[in-house]
Formats: C-alpha cells, sequence, structure tokens
C-alpha cells in the first residue's frame, strides 16, 4: 500500500500518535469502510470523504479547515496522480 494521508501530513492523529491525547484518533484511521480505496489503509486515501470539506459544515480535520477545499490539498493531488484512472473521488 503506498502512503496513508496521517503519514503524509504528520498530524500525530493516527493510532499511537503524538496529538491523540488532545484531538482525538482522527476517524479516518479507524474507518474500515473505505479500506484500500485508492490502495490506502482504512480511509487512509480517501480522507477527503471522510473528515474533508464536504460538507463544509462537518470538517473533522484541521488541514482541510485552512484550505477550504480538499482537492487542492497536495496529497489529494498525489493520491490522484499515484493512482491514476483507478482513482476513486
Amino acid at each position: 500500500m503506498n502512503i496513508n494521508c496521517w503519514d503524509y501530513m504528520k498530524c500525530g492523529r493516527e493510532l499511537g500518535g503524538k496529538k491523540v491525547d488532545e484531538c482525538g484518533v482522527c476517524p479516518v484511521v479507524t474507518y474500515t469502510a473505505f479500506n484500500k480505496i485508492n490502495d490506502g489503509f482504512n480511509g487512509g486515501r480517501y480522507c477527503w470523504e471522510i473528515v474533508g470539506t464536504f460538507p463544509i459544515s462537518d470538517l473533522r480535520c484541521s488541514h482541510a479547515a485552512k484550505i477550504k477545499d480538499c482537492t487542492l490539498c497536495n496529497f489529494y493531488k498525489l493520491v490522484k496522480k499515484e493512482t491514476g484512472k483507478q482513482f476513486v473521488d
């Protein structure tokens, strides 16, 4: 599998991460329904669907809150490029 969002973003909200006590475990890490989508672990390469800017009223990611549009995120662009025609948006 390829790099997942928590490793790319270094947010510290993965299981055992440095910000878990402060912010909790990110739901992307434990969201098993999206396991292997875009060749990621759980929601790790489909994070924009879980905590992103769709809809903006339900933001659960500090990075998404800053950029306001997950399609502008460098990680989103990386996943799209690496996945090619099999990319799930």
